[in-house]
């Protein structure tokens, strides 16, 4: 014969509160970019970058890639079909509106818009309304184990002096690195240095450095300038809207008037 377990209204009690502690989730840390404590008035003391920043296109300085393995193959395999065929478009990826990522969506030929909160730094890409969040609140980098990769990646960043730098990491692979026909893996590691021209306030650097032992035989180095438009906003661009080009077998953009 069986007997049903009968817990008395103690032991009952004991068990449902051991079960809600083992439930229970772990807290998570309020990092200062999300607490009610900072104040704005620190944003004074950043130098100013209001406005929209327009890239100021081929203009570009750098040393050239050391590539590595399938990386460096496929990279001349393009650059020969471009050389053969000064119309063809490198494929990259499946959808005309899929999102271009980092480190790309700095360097676009749209404008930028830099928005300073206390502990965070939101930038805004005209092209496809591209979002990158760069947190200076002091918080480390992910571990491996935590990192989730996406598009953009994890950006801490700290200022030195008016200038900001910025480390990334966690981007997804297969991503354009620097230039068409070259990639990214999941090792990638990128740094930005970016501040105002000394000169001319109204001229804006950005340099990058690019570590990834998987593509890379060394950092590869390169720079960028904009120039500042007051008077500009960021305008809508919704490319679902017009996603009408479709991609052949061979990843080519083809025109469908």
């Amino acid at each position: 014969m069986k007997f049903a377990r009968i817990l008395t209204p103690a032991l009952a009690l004991a068990v449902a509160i051991a079960s809600a502690v083992v439930a229970q989730p772990e807290a998570r840390p309020i990092y200062p970019a999300s607490s009610d404590t900072v104040s704005y008035a620190e944003l004074d003391k950043l130098p100013d970058w209001r406005g929209i920043w327009q890239p100021n296109i081929g203009r570009i300085g750098g040393d050239a890639p050391l590539l590595l393995g399938e990386y460096k193959t496929h990279y001349e395999a393009e650059r020969a079909k471009v050389a053969a065929n000064p119309f063809y478009e490198i494929p990259e990826g499946t959808s005309n509106c899929n999102t271009d990522g980092m480190p790309t969506m700095m360097t676009m030929p749209y404008s930028l818009e830099f928005l300073f909160t206390p502990g965070k730094i939101v930038i805004n890409q005209e092209a496809l309304m591209m979002v990158r969040r760069v947190f200076t609140d002091g918080r480390e980098l992910p571990t491996p184990d935590e990192l989730d990769p996406n598009y953009y990646g994890y950006s801490v960043g700290r200022w030195e002096g008016d200038t900001l730098i910025i480390d990334t990491i966690g981007t997804k692979p297969g991503q354009r690195l620097g230039e068409p026909g070259i990639t990214n893996s999941d090792a990638l590691t990128i740094n930005e240095r970016i501040y105002l021209d000394p000169e001319n306030k109204d001229i804006m650097h950005l340099d990058f450095t690019f570590e990834d032992p998987n593509v890379l035989a060394q950092p590869w180095h390169r720079t960028h300038t904009f120039r500042r438009d007051r008077t500009w906003d960021i305008l809508e661009y919704v490319c679902d809207e017009n996603d009408r080009h479709p991609v052949d077998a061979q990843g080519q953009t083809q025109a469908d008037f």
